[in-house]
């Protein structure tokens, strides 16, 4: 089991395939694993493909502190040099796009391309109420259900896929939540997560970003959850980065990668293939 003592912890990783560097960013309370369903089998075929388990969850330590998405970020900044990789392409889905943002900002050597899949950038408008800390809405969902059927329901449940999807492919939903039960996000880590990604705010920094960067979401992630409707703050990053292209993946809720993971890693290649590294 492949393990790096970086920031003064210990992160699980992984590297897959052989080629220019991509490095996988993992979403809220979720370890590396699931990449290697639904990404990491294509991906890898063009790409060095590096999957990792943030603070908190999956193999890797997890400290009782307090989180923020620019630690997330810092994390994997340590882990690249640890590993040797001085400059790579990053690819964020949902908190990890807010993390992939502040390597963007606070290490632009570091990212050569990089592609914010379902995210945002915390308040998409200046006076937008936006919940801070742990939203209502999760704190009272996991007391009513407890902990793992909270996270056992969140990832097989309609914010994540279409209704239609779910009834229609039990085996792919299932298969995602297992992955992401496997090694299953404790609670007090999980809700430092959550923290994080609410607290979460770079929408006057976009501006910093340099690189050439895609952003993509699902057409149909607009549940307004806890950070609202991922298309409208897909929008906002697209604006507030200069150069940025912005495309919305028709039929595809927030987990539109695994649900549609071919038309997905499409979208990733087709962008990723026109950025090369230089020779």
């Amino acid at each position: 089991m492949p393990i790096a003592n970086v920031s003064g912890l210990n992160f699980h990783y992984e590297l897959h395939g052989s080629g220019e560097p991509l490095v996988l960013v993992s979403g809220t309370g979720m370890s590396g694993d699931h990449w290697k369903i639904f990404q990491v089998p294509e991906l890898s075929q063009h790409y060095r493909v590096l999957t990792w388990d943030h603070r908190g969850t999956g193999r890797s330590d997890k400290p009782d502190v307090h989180y923020s998405t620019r630690m997330f970020a810092d994390d994997c900044v340590n882990l690249l040099e640890a590993l040797g990789i001085g400059r790579a392409h990053l690819l964020g889905h949902s908190m990890g796009g807010r993390v992939c943002q502040w390597i963007a900002i606070d290490h632009p050597e570091v990212v050569h391309s990089m592609v914010l899949s379902g995210s945002g950038p915390g308040t998409s408008y200046d006076g937008q109420y936006y919940e801070r800390g742990v939203p209502y809405a999760t704190a009272a969902e996991i007391a009513d259900k407890g902990h793992q059927r909270y996270m056992e329901d969140h990832f097989g449940g309609a914010f994540m896929f279409p209704p239609e999807f779910v009834r229609e492919h039990p085996d792919k939903v299932e298969k995602f939540r297992e992955v992401n039960m496997t090694y299953f996000t404790p609670l007090r880590p999980y809700l430092r997560h959550v923290v994080a990604r609410q607290e979460h705010e770079t929408r006057h920094l976009l501006d910093h970003i340099q690189c050439p960067t895609l952003v993509i979401c699902g057409a149909g992630d607009t549940v307004d959850a806890s950070t609202g409707s991922h298309v409208e703050s897909s929008r906002v990053l697209a604006e507030g980065i200069a150069g940025a292209e912005f495309k919305l993946v028709e039929s595809g809720n927030h987990g539109y990668l695994r649900q549609m993971p071919d038309v997905a890693n499409a979208h990733f290649l087709e962008f990723l293939k026109r950025h090369p590294m230089e020779k």
